[in-house]
């Protein structure tokens, strides 16, 4: 296995109500990297994003993480270091410091808000702001923070741009790729976006129908797709 891996997968397979979603799935996670899950939609990438942090478990397989089985870790203190932002915000009654602190004080670590809000450039004037006032950009950008203040190795994140205009989501992206280089983030990002895919990853992993097709440095995977069904996917043929 590789000694730089943060997640190793290994012949992965998960069913739900007597359906197979994902099929034996191998599949490495590089430290320090953006990866992107990428795929059609109802491929299996939100299935297995939820995986890594254990908002499910495998069928069959093996997770690895950070060397150790997956299985083996308290679920609390795995998703203090792997920290999930789904694909519509979702945020807590109260203001968006209510919001940033939440998971800290549910673990009782100080942090600083402004440190925060300086990392994902939301203006400390919003802290007293209700969360309700919010746009949907502006949410995301509070959940992301709410993720970061518990200070993740790994940061998982599902489609988070889906609903934002396209400002909104460049933000997200500018965002995501300076968090990366400046806390040394791991990150996973799902997306269906193949040109979204170009602009943020490192490496990717490409998920059809539930199985893995390519799993390679995103750049190669787009300009010279080793595979027939990658080659279809970013024509636009699938069917």
């Amino acid at each position: 296995m590789d000694q730089d891996a943060v997640f190793h997968l290994s012949q992965v397979s998960m069913a739900r109500n007597g359906k197979e979603i994902l099929k034996n799935i191998d599949w490495t996670v590089p430290a320090g990297r953006v990866s992107i899950v990428l795929g059609p939609t109802g491929s299996g990438k939100t299935s297995l994003l939820r995986l890594l942090n254990r908002l499910d478990d495998p069928s069959s397989g093996e997770i690895r993480y950070m060397g150790a089985p997956l299985s083996s870790i308290d679920v609390r203190d795995l998703r203090v270091e792997v920290g999930m932002v789904l694909q519509q915000p979702f945020l807590f009654e109260g203001t968006v410091l209510d919001n940033i602190l939440y998971g800290c004080r549910l673990h009782g670590m100080d942090v600083d808000p402004a440190e925060i809000t300086a990392l994902v450039g939301i203006d400390e004037a919003m802290l007293r702001q209700d969360v309700s006032t919010l746009s949907v950009g502006q949410s995301q950008k509070v959940s992301i923070a709410r993720a970061v203040a518990l200070r993740p190795r790994v940061l998982l994140l599902d489609e988070p741009t889906s609903g934002l205009d396209p400002t909104s989501t460049v933000q997200v992206e500018e965002l995501v790729s300076g968090l990366v280089r400046a806390l040394g983030l791991t990150c996973v990002f799902v997306t269906h976006r193949i040109e979204q895919a170009r602009r943020l990853g490192h490496r990717g992993i490409l998920i059809i129908d539930g199985s893995r097709v390519e799993e390679r440095e995103i750049e190669d995977m787009l300009s010279s797709p080793a595979d027939e069904r990658t080659r279809r996917f970013l024509n636009g043929e699938l069917r």
